[in-house]
């Protein structure tokens, strides 16, 4: 007999939607689920128990009969968790107990699979942004440093931040600032790569993780991202907008081999990006002398990598240097991604120094472009004698 309480619409509905929206809420963690399935019990009394099983399994069950079948899913879960040596999850019980217990069920419809779907996908989404949330981003990060150590690689993160979010909150309204978030969010959507993990962390703040790809392929993909969203046309009723990105990177395991200290190095990098002008990206550094300004005794001599062929080079007037890359002055654009051999005159130094770089970031001024090189690599004598420079030289 169908306990015909659970049919009153000021009663059934509401808790029916408290629990459908526990589900949501606490998908990827039954425990927590369980607790608060317990406290609504405490208030509403045994009326939860035939409403919550017509949720996982749509069969009808008075108060009596229905408490007693939840208790019976509970203890079997328990028998098989403890038979199995490992948690045994909720599904797996009721669909097991209603087969192999309640054998008087034969032909169970369990889990509402539309339900089920939407919790597992809300529990670990944004409602805003559709990327994923805090809670997510924090399992994949750990994941990704467990794959990484067990494979010998590394990956980087993204920490993203919009520049002056608030100022279109305050002139135009949150829904613009909505509006700006969701916009920037698709951008990034489609511009990562099937295995890159995108989450709002909170705010307007937005990261990245990037598997298997090193600083210098991370600031690329970076810099393309930055580009485009500041290039991107947004009207909001009727009015343009205009937004842009600041964002900081940070790679394991060079920079820290913990999820904290990795979250640590890309928000420290891009306090700094901030700091130099928004609108940038910042590799994380331990070197609080990063880059320094230098007055070279003559220009740096540029060439596309392998094609070093004295009458084709180009030159650039540099501007600052760190032992991670160079910033330059250049009267052509160079494409980024693209590798380059640069022949840098060092004053203490009688040769230059050649070395190889990758372009990750081009600025267009009136008469220049300012073009940001990281270098591929730099080793032996070379790193010694750049690091010797550097030393002597005040940070500016």
């Amino acid at each position: 007999m169908v306990d015909k309480a659970i049919y009153r619409p000021e009663t059934k509905e509401p808790l029916r939607e408290s629990i459908i929206e526990f589900m949501k809420n606490h998908g990827q963690d039954e425990d927590k689920f369980l607790e608060e399935l317990e406290r609504i019990a405490q208030v509403e009394g045994d009326l939860i128990y035939p409403i919550l099983l017509n949720v996982f399994t749509q069969l009808d069950f008075n108060r009596d009969e229905a408490k007693g079948i939840w208790e019976g899913i509970l203890k079997h879960r328990k028998e098989m968790s403890d038979s199995f040596k490992r948690q045994v999850n909720l599904l797996t019980a009721i669909c097991d107990y209603f087969l192999t217990v309640k054998k008087s069920f034969h032909y169970p419809k369990v889990v509402e699979l539309k339900v089920f779907e939407e919790a597992n996908h809300f529990s670990k989404c944004d409602s805003l942004t559709g990327l994923y949330n805090r809670g997510y981003f924090e399992e994949a990060l750990s994941g990704e440093i467990s794959r990484s150590r067990r494979y010998d690689t590394e990956f980087s993160i993204l920490f993203l931040d919009l520049d002056d979010f608030k100022n279109i909150n305050d002139s135009n309204g949150h829904l613009a600032g909505d509006f700006v978030l969701k916009k920037v969010s698709n951008l990034i959507i489609n511009e990562k790569r099937e295995e890159d993990v995108v989450a709002r962390y909170g705010g307007e703040e937005l990261v990245i993780i990037l598997p298997e790809t090193n600083k210098v392929n991370t600031i690329i993909k970076a810099e393309r991202i930055r580009k485009k969203i500041q290039d991107m046309p947004l009207l909001f009723d009727g009015k343009e907008l205009h937004i842009t990105i600041s964002g900081g990177v940070a790679t394991f395991p060079q920079d820290s081999m913990e999820a904290n200290g990795l979250i640590s190095c890309a928000d420290q990098a891009l306090y700094r990006a901030k700091a130099e002008g928004k609108n940038r990206i910042c590799l994380f550094s331990t070197d609080k002398r990063q880059y320094v300004r230098v007055d070279f005794a003559g220009e740096v001599k540029v060439q596309p990598l392998g094609k070093w062929v004295g009458q084709s080079q180009m030159f650039g007037k540099s501007k600052d240097l760190s032992l991670s890359g160079i910033l330059f002055e250049s009267r052509a654009p160079m494409e980024i991604g693209a590798k380059i051999q640069m022949e840098i005159p060092i004053p203490t130094l009688d040769n230059p120094i050649i070395l190889v770089g990758t372009v990750a970031r081009v600025e267009v001024f009136e008469n220049h472009y300012d073009i940001g090189v990281g270098f591929v690599q730099l080793e032996g004598a070379d790193r010694r004698e750049l690091s010797s420079f550097l030393k002597v030289h005040p940070a500016t």
